[in-house]
C-alpha cells in the first residue's frame, strides 16, 4: 500500500466534518447506515465508488471503477461493509494479545505435519462471504412481505418452503424465513417455471451459491445465432424450457 501526504484546505476539512454530521443526524435511531444525498458537482464518476476511512491523522482511500454499468445501493453497501470489517479487524488486532512467535524450526515442523497458519487472504474471503450473505438476507423479503406480494397466506408459503416439496426458495435467518428476490419476476408473480427448478437444488447448497448460480451466465444455456450465454433466471424469464435448467440445477 502506498502512503501519500495530502494537505486538506480549511474548506475541504469543513465539508468532511459537515458530511459526517449529516450522516450522523440521518442515522440516529437506525441500525443500518444512513444514505445521504449529495448536491452539487461530484468528483466521483457515475461508475465509481470511493470509500474513505478517516481517522484523526490519516485516511485510507479506495477507488473502484465498474465499467459498463451503473452502481446500485447493494454495491455501495458491500463496499461500506468491507470498510467496516477492516476497521473492526484493526481494533481487534490492537485489543488482543499477540500470540508468541514460533522459532523457525518449530514453524517448519508444524508445516511438515500439515498445520498451516491462517492467512489474512483466507480470513478476507470468509469476511467477504459473510458480508455478501448479510446483504442477500437484508435485501430478501420477509415471509409476510412475500405472502402479500403473491397474494397468498404465510401458511401456504411455508408449505412451499418445505424440504420435500420445495417450490419456493427461502433462507432460514434464525427462526425467520427470508425469501430472495431473484425468484420474483414482477409484483405478484414468480419467475416462470422456477417451481420445477428449485426442487432439484441440493438441500445443503449454500444460499450464496444458489443466488450466484441463478444470476450467472451458464455455458449450457445459449440463445440466438450468436449462441449467447444467458443466466438460468433469464432463460426462465424468456419462457424457455424449465426442464433444461432443472437438470443443470443439480450441479449447485
Amino acid at each position: 500500500m502506498t502512503t501519500l501526504a495530502a494537505k486538506l484546505s480549511t474548506h475541504a476539512q469543513a465539508e468532511l466534518v459537515e458530511l459526517g454530521r449529516a450522516a450522523e443526524r440521518a442515522s440516529r435511531g437506525r441500525p443500518a447506515p444512513a444514505e445521504v444525498g449529495l448536491k452539487g458537482r461530484s468528483p466521483v464518476a457515475e461508475d465509481e465508488v470511493v470509500v474513505i476511512v478517516l481517522s484523526r491523522h490519516a485516511a485510507l482511500v479506495s477507488r473502484v471503477t465498474v465499467k459498463g454499468r451503473a452502481l446500485d445501493v447493494r454495491e455501495l453497501r458491500r463496499r461500506l461493509a468491507g470498510a467496516e470489517v477492516a476497521v473492526e479487524r484493526f481494533v481487534d488486532a490492537h485489543r488482543d494479545v499477540a500470540p508468541p512467535r514460533l522459532a523457525r524450526s518449530e514453524a517448519a515442523m508444524l508445516d511438515d505435519a500439515g498445520f498451516v497458519d491462517a492467512t489474512t487472504e483466507a480470513g478476507g474471503a470468509l469476511e467477504r462471504s459473510r458480508i455478501e450473505l448479510d446483504i442477500l438476507l437484508a435485501e430478501s423479503l420477509t415471509l409476510e412481505e412475500a405472502a402479500r406480494a403473491l397474494a397468498v397466506s404465510t401458511g401456504r408459503l411455508r408449505q412451499r418452503l418445505g424440504p420435500t416439496s420445495r417450490t419456493l426458495y427461502g433462507i432460514k435467518d434464525g427462526r425467520a424465513w427470508r425469501i430472495p428476490k431473484f425468484q420474483f419476476a414482477s409484483k405478484g408473480k414468480l419467475v416462470r417455471g422456477i417451481e420445477r427448478v428449485l426442487p432439484r437444488l441440493r438441500p445443503d447448497a449454500h444460499p450464496l451459491a444458489v443466488a450466484a448460480w441463478f444470476s450467472t451466465p451458464h455455458q449450457d444455456l445459449v440463445v440466438g445465432d450468436r449462441e449467447e450465454r444467458v443466466t438460468p433466471r433469464a432463460w426462465l424469464l424468456a419462457g424457455r424450457d424449465p426442464n433444461v435448467v432443472a437438470e443443470l440445477a443439480e450441479e449447485v
